[in-house]
């Protein structure tokens, strides 16, 4: 079975985290996740990290501090590897590309909101940070 590997950011600021919606053409569309994407050959984690914010977001000079956790999600063809990572600074103004809305909530008010099946560890293990 095929593995994919992601990266997922959970950006912080003001004791508040960054959760973005899916957009209507992406699977889960409506739901609300933390931003990232897949790891691409011969890329950290990290670094995909860093890219699929600047490709999703439009920020650089973007600061990963933390390894989070990782959410492990098995579909009929795929197995989804998801790991996150704390953002704690970046530059530039937030510009959604694929996303079609983000808020800032505290982790306890992210639960109100529809989230990606995989996101959901990711947030209680954050909480346990």
């Amino acid at each position: 079975m095929k593995i994919i590997n992601v990266v997922a950011a959970i950006m912080q600021q003001h004791q508040r985290i960054l959760i973005a919606q899916r957009d209507r053409q992406s699977d889960l569309a409506g739901y609300w996740e933390f931003p990232g994407g897949k790891i691409e050959q011969n890329e950290t984690p990290v670094q995909a990290l860093v890219r699929e914010l600047e490709e999703e977001l439009n920020i650089n000079h973007i600061q990963v501090t933390d390894y989070i956790a990782t959410s492990t999600i098995q579909q009929p063809e795929r197995i989804i590897q998801l790991q996150a990572w704390k953002v704690v600074a970046w530059q530039g103004e937030i510009q959604l590309r694929c996303h079609t809305n983000f808020c800032w909530v505290t982790p306890d008010e992210a639960l109100n909101y529809q989230l990606a099946p995989a996101d959901i560890p990711l947030l209680l293990a954050y909480q346990q940070t």
